[in-house]
């Protein structure tokens, strides 16, 4: 909840209350708050728009001294932020034709930080807390659920695109790879010695099961796993499996270079950012 301090009496007011608060104790003014968190000044109808603000950790943390606060993965915090977004979308778009009262009803919703986003419970929310009618209320609905389901289908349009530039890159790299393994091996002069990391083990990368490991480590963390961590634990098998405590500098640019084709290459992961689950 976002917390404002108003400009012309000192008084502090939570963002639902700002409205009201313009409209009893500073009737007769202009409105001029601050965020109590940030700091920032906001007029008129500007405030709306400030849904969540820095953190106190954040505020007070000493960048000078190479210390960098998280972000904080609140899963229910983003899905309320992008519940915000639709309505914001909703206001800016000319496509709806919104009568002055819904338009009203919207702007009333902007400024709340907690929606439901189940059709029971946001009827009875704006019923109860907004005063809305209830025919006016399924109205209002209907209109965010159509514009959901327009926002969901662009979404998947992008996924499908970047799935399809996915597998074109994978193919080239695949054909630049089979490129490579035809052509003539180089001559090596007679003087060479083999080196540590060209000796051959009794283990190889081939028979390392890539897509079996990395599926069972992803599948016992339910909400995902971040990748360098990942990463870390997959090296630690195919190190083991190589029967070696650290690999070469050649052994780890294969190992990383594998390791990212396999991951993009399995349909039972999904990555998002830098978190790594299993594809639902």
């Amino acid at each position: 909840m976002v917390f404002f301090t108003c400009n012309v009496c000192g008084e502090s007011v939570k963002k639902p209350a700002v409205e009201k608060h313009y409209q009893t104790r500073c009737r007769n003014s202009e409105k001029n708050v601050s965020c109590m968190d940030c700091l920032k000044d906001f007029y008129g109808e500007e405030y709306v728009a400030h849904t969540k603000c820095i953190s106190e950790a954040q505020k007070y943390a000493s960048q000078s001294q190479g210390f960098v606060v998280k972000e904080s993965r609140n899963k229910n915090a983003q899905k309320q932020e992008s519940w915000m977004d639709i309505i914001r979308a909703i206001l800016d778009s000319s496509e709806y034709n919104l009568t002055p009262a819904l338009r009203s009803a919207f702007q009333k919703l902007q400024s709340v930080d907690n929606v439901p986003r189940k059709k029971a419970k946001f009827e009875n929310f704006v019923g109860n807390c907004m005063r809305l009618p209830r025919q006016q209320a399924a109205q209002v609905w209907d209109i965010l659920e159509k514009e959901l389901n327009k926002m969901k289908e662009a979404k998947q349009a992008e996924l499908a695109r970047i799935k399809a530039e996915k597998v074109a890159e994978l193919q080239k790299q695949q054909q630049q790879e089979k490129e490579e393994e035809e052509a003539p091996p180089k001559k090596k002069s007679k003087l060479e010695e083999p080196t540590a990391e060209e000796e051959p083990t009794n283990a190889t990368s081939s028979d390392f099961d890539w897509s079996a490991h990395l599926t069972k480590i992803v599948g016992k963390q339910a909400e995902g796993i971040i990748l360098d961590k990942l990463r870390n634990k997959l090296l630690k098998k195919y190190a083991k499996h190589l029967s070696v405590e650290d690999l070469s500098e050649k052994q780890a640019k294969k190992f990383q270079k594998r390791f990212n084709k396999q991951l993009k290459l399995s349909e039972a992961l999904q990555v998002d950012g830098d978190l790594v689950k299993v594809a639902s």
